[in-house]
């Protein structure tokens, strides 16, 4: 005789079945995200420190070598700060609305493909591609901005470099023939402004 799988006979005790716990490793990726923080932490503390140094570092090498000429070149930092700030800011706002105009986009295509049914028995799909277009279109004209914004940009604060190398290398020409300056001093005192005020 045969028996049936799951009868009558079969008495299972439920009570004494005990749950299962299943550890998915929860503490561990909350582990891994504070030793994340941690890092980031870390690395921002050990950057801030390197640049700090960098900046102290450059003007004191500087100003041992040449105090008149770093005095010269100290001048360009204001426009190297302001330019690189103007420029900052520009990009920023240009990529932020670069994304609103992607995302209008995305939103026109999200709706008309969620109502695909209803966009069709209206036979809407050429004014949805229509809008889509135009949406496109808007998005293309915010990235042409922003790359026009970059480009003036970098431009400008590239300017700025290359014109304090310039001042430096003709205020530096200047010393060696009335200072006593040597050119490898004036060579110093250069990439060590610039490289202290960057």
């Amino acid at each position: 005789k045969a028996s049936k799988p799951f009868s009558k006979e079969m008495d299972i005790d439920t009570a004494s079945i005990q749950p299962v716990v299943v550890d998915t490793g929860s503490k561990q990726e909350e582990g891994s995200e504070e030793n994340k923080a941690k890092d980031e932490k870390t690395n921002t503390v050990g950057q801030f420190l390197q640049l700090v140094a960098t900046f102290f570092g450059g003007f004191v090498v500087a100003f041992i070598n040449g105090w008149l000429l770093t005095v010269v070149m100290t001048s360009c930092i204001p426009l190297l700060v302001l330019f690189g700030a103007m420029m900052s800011m520009v990009i920023t706002k240009s990529s932020s609305s670069g994304q609103t105009a992607y995302s209008k986009a995305a939103t026109v295509v999200e709706q008309t493909i969620g109502s695909i049914r209803t966009v069709a028995s209206f036979t809407g799909e050429k004014q949805a591609i229509a809008k889509y277009d135009q949406s496109l279109i808007d998005a293309y004209k915010t990235v042409v901005k922003e790359a026009l914004a970059s480009g003036l940009g970098f431009g400008s604060l590239y300017f700025v470099v290359i014109a304090s190398y310039g001042l430096a290398v003709w205020f530096g020409g200047k010393m060696i023939i009335e200072k006593d300056y040597t050119g490898g001093e004036v060579v110093t005192i250069i990439f060590a402004v610039l490289t202290g005020s960057m």
